[in-house]
């Protein structure tokens, strides 16, 4: 895997939690809206109880999926934090640690290492050029 791919990785895992989290969130509203008619009116026909369990089940299926996507994170956190260690210079391991593990945005980062935003990309244009390269462009740089 080359530098970009294994310093992404762990925003990519992020999202990948957040939205399963918020899908889980949103079924379980669901199911909640399907019964409160059912706490309201007592009638003696009521909403299909298979669509409610349905929702339910899939919300259950998306919450099995969360540990292992967060195991999935741990490992690609320690892969990108391997990488940013073998930095020459702690500027440069700081300012990637801040961007790409603990996941900081380009304001937040120049803010905390006390950079501008332009110096802040050199500095990360800098590390990038220290990462490992793909084995084809080490090929195409000889």
């Amino acid at each position: 895997m080359i530098a970009p791919d294994v310093l992404l990785k762990p925003r990519q895992i992020r999202r990948e939690i957040e939205r399963k989290q918020m899908r889980i969130e949103t079924l379980r509203r669901f199911a909640e809206h399907l019964t409160s008619p059912l706490r309201e009116v007592r009638v003696k026909s009521t909403p299909d109880p298979t669509r409610m369990q349905a929702l339910l089940a899939e919300a259950a299926d998306e919450e099995k999926q969360l540990p292992l996507l967060e195991a999935e994170l741990e490992q690609a956190l320690a892969a990108a934090a391997i990488m940013v260690s073998t930095l020459p210079d702690i500027r440069l391991i700081e300012l990637m640690e801040l961007r790409y593990l603990e996941g900081r945005s380009w304001e937040e980062t120049a803010s905390i290492i006390g950079y501008s935003p332009s110096q802040t990309f050199k500095l990360h244009r800098a590390a990038m050029s220290l990462l490992p390269l793909p084995e084809s462009e080490k090929e195409a740089r000889r």
